[in-house]
């Protein structure tokens, strides 16, 4: 059998120099974890409660019977300015995640705000544009509006006004002078029955596709802020619609 002998003048170069790859990569897969629980603490965790607390109350408002029950318990109204807040607070966060954090450049996360944003904006004639309807530009400028910095554990972070300041907003410009503001206010606050409640349509487009939203981002972040299954505004007529249970028409040659 041949001999081999190792030159342990080559071998404790070479191991050494592994040993610092190692190190290196340990420390910088450490770094990197650390740098994306800042983000998520700072963009995502906030962004994804803007974005539950907003479909859940929209839902609650059109398929709960929501609106009717504020009514009786804020007959003063407040309700209206706090739906108001939950949208306008969406709003912040979501010009906040496009340029901040970790999903910056994500497709799907692009997609489906980009949906939410148009169905606020859209209006395909003069005679839609009414509550509930905020052009791109005023998205953005509530948005902005609504943000603010404060000092934290990550340094300087941003975060929402509170609900009751921007109460207080709401009765000097640039909020009071708004048609979108008013007429969003006044829809929520002299409608009766949800049913009725003008721009219905754009709020349950709105919710449907922040479930849609919220669905991916849990799933990425490995945790829910909603145990159970959400539901979408309109799934249960769907699914009631005699017409979804036909099958489809053969297909001719």
């Amino acid at each position: 059998m041949p001999k081999f002998t190792i030159n342990m003048q080559w071998l404790i170069p070479v191991a050494t120099a592994a040993w610092a790859v190692w190190t290196w990569a340990t420390e910088h897969q450490r770094e990197r974890k650390q740098e994306r629980a800042r983000l998520s603490a700072l963009f995502v965790n906030p962004y994804l409660s803007a974005c539950e607390e907003l479909q859940s109350r929209i839902y609650n408002l059109l398929e709960l019977g929501g609106l009717r029950a504020m009514r009786k318990r804020y007959p003063d109204g407040s309700y209206a300015e706090e739906t108001l807040y939950l949208i306008v607070r969406y709003f912040g966060w979501m010009v906040a995640v496009e340029r901040h954090g970790p999903y910056t450049q994500d497709p799907v996360v692009m997609r489906l705000d980009a949906s939410v944003r148009r169905a606020f904006a859209f209006s395909s004639a003069a005679s839609d544009v009414g509550p509930f309807n905020f052009f791109n530009p005023e998205q953005k400028a509530l948005g902005k509006l609504i943000m603010t910095t404060h000092e934290g554990q990550h340094g300087v972070e941003l975060d929402t006004i509170s609900y009751y300041e921007f109460k207080e907003r709401l009765t000097m410009p640039p909020l009071s002078d708004s048609e979108s503001v008013k007429e969003s206010l006044d829809a929520l606050r002299e409608t009766g029955d949800a049913r009725d409640l003008a721009g219905r349509e754009r709020l349950a487009q709105v919710q449907n596709h922040l479930v849609e939203l919220l669905a991916y981002l849990e799933k990425k972040e490995g945790y829910t802020l909603f145990q159970g299954q959400r539901k979408k505004v309109g799934e249960q007529a769907r699914l009631k619609t005699p017409e979804s249970t036909k099958p489809l028409p053969a297909m001719s040659a």
